[in-house]
């Protein structure tokens, strides 16, 4: 069964399940904790070779735009299902 990372106040992309434990972690850190795991996870998708500039700024865009709306709360609510 696939467990997925949550959050009351916005919409989080969808994780894999791994990638969702690690997030989580037990709420090592709290809120800031898991929010700094998963943008972390968000980030890494900028990773690795890319057939060219669009693709990229397009993806890096996306990340950006994704982190700074995680940012503009003052607390998150996550939760795994």
């Amino acid at each position: 069964m696939s467990m997925n990372l949550f959050c009351d106040q916005l919409d989080l992309w969808q994780t894999p399940t791994y990638i969702t434990f690690m997030c989580y972690s037990n709420e090592d850190g709290g809120w800031n904790g898991i929010r700094y795991r998963y943008i972390e996870w968000v980030r890494s998708h900028l990773n690795g070779v890319w057939d060219n500039d669009t693709l990229y700024n397009d993806m890096k865009e996306k990340v950006d735009k994704h982190i700074e709306e995680l940012m503009s709360f003052e607390k998150l609510d996550f939760y795994w299902a």
